[in-house]
């Protein structure tokens, strides 16, 4: 669920958190959904309108306990790459990142899942819950640099 608070003075839109999210206050919800094991995951932005400006940040967990990454608030430039991965009757978007040997994908294929590759090999996939499924915000297109499905898109 994702809720906007609006200013009538300045007509400025601003994402609130939500129980399914684990952005904070004042922050864009690039993405977020609860997961089939309880988990969420969110990609959370602040003045990202380019891949040099602003910060991106991934969380996977919960309110009380979540992974992050990056630890600090940074732009995203080269860590963070996002890619069409649509295909005839599917239609969706991988925002990917590489931390140590793993690459993680946060997609927004329908369901959504989160997976997670290790040397070519899957390690972690899990779905979004299908009733609560959430695309990626139109705002990630400004801030996070497009490259071409490579092979970590499918699997």
């Amino acid at each position: 669920m994702l809720c906007l608070r609006v200013s009538a003075a300045n007509a400025h839109v601003q994402s609130l958190p939500s129980e399914d999210s684990l952005c904070r206050e004042g922050e864009d919800i690039y993405f977020s959904c609860p997961l089939e094991n309880g988990k969420t995951i969110s990609v959370c932005a602040k003045n990202n309108v380019s891949p040099n400006q602003g910060y991106v940040r991934y969380e996977y967990g919960n309110k009380e306990s979540s992974f992050n990454y990056p630890l600090e608030n940074m732009p995203p430039g080269d860590r963070f790459a996002i890619s069409d991965v649509s295909e005839g009757s599917i239609h969706g978007l991988h925002l990917k990142f590489t931390r140590g040997m793993y690459t993680y994908v946060v997609s927004s294929v329908w369901p959504g899942e989160l997976y997670a590759s290790k040397r070519g090999n899957i390690a972690f996939d899990k779905e979004c819950q299908a009733s609560r499924y959430k695309s990626f915000s139109n705002k990630i297109f400004d801030g996070i640099r497009q490259v071409a499905p490579s092979k970590v898109d499918f699997h």
